[in-house]
């Protein structure tokens, strides 16, 4: 409840937790805010839960990754899981946002999954430079033109820093935005091999 989470409201709150070096990337430079807020209120939770079980999805890798950071750092009782990414039949991941997009959008949309597929495909077939790697994900958005690409990165996904060579451990990230609707999404080579992902990995 916001009343249990903010008891003298949000203006009262005058701490905040951050994890700078991880949210200074992808997400972080559109939504320069976003992991400082989301880490205080995640925080807030835990201390009022105690030990626990927490259970995050992959869509939002990022975010993933900054919460173990937190729970790491400041010695929290707390257990990660991360959940697996849920796809639609033709690949889309799975999003609230999913419902905003036009018919002809949605279309469209599963060329995100589309283009990181290609790009860990071709990592898996030998190809490390992420330059070239992004041209090969690059390639495949462009056979569309309803999609905006904000970024397309291949990082580590321990530190989320971009690559310039890639390796096996190397995990691919996307955003692309149809119009008023931001979609991302994020794979790594084990990711291909998942019979849930078959869509995405023909």
């Amino acid at each position: 409840e916001l009343q249990e989470m903010y008891p003298l409201g949000r203006e009262g709150v005058l701490t905040s937790v951050s994890v700078s070096e991880l949210s200074a990337v992808m997400e972080g430079e559109s939504r320069p805010t976003h992991f400082a807020g989301m880490c205080t209120v995640v925080a807030k939770l835990f201390n009022i839960a105690g030990p626990c079980t927490a259970y995050f999805g992959k869509k939002d890798f990022q975010q993933l990754a900054i919460v173990q950071a937190m729970v790491r750092d400041l010695s929290f009782d707390v257990e990660l899981v991360g959940c697996e990414i849920c796809r639609e039949p033709d690949g889309l991941a799975m999003s609230s946002r999913n419902v905003y997009l036009s018919a002809e959008q949605r279309a469209a949309a599963p060329v995100l999954a589309r283009a990181l597929v290609a790009g860990a495909r071709a990592l898996r077939g030998g190809e490390s430079s992420v330059d070239r790697l992004r041209a090969t994900m690059m390639d495949v958005i462009s056979t569309q033109t309803m999609g905006q690409v904000e970024y397309l990165e291949v990082v580590d996904p321990s530190t989320l820093r971009p690559l310039t060579q890639a390796d096996a451990r190397s995990r691919f990230f996307g955003a692309v935005r149809f119009a008023s609707v931001r979609l991302i999404d994020n794979l790594d080579l084990s990711d291909l091999d998942l019979d849930s992902n078959a869509a995405i990995s023909r």
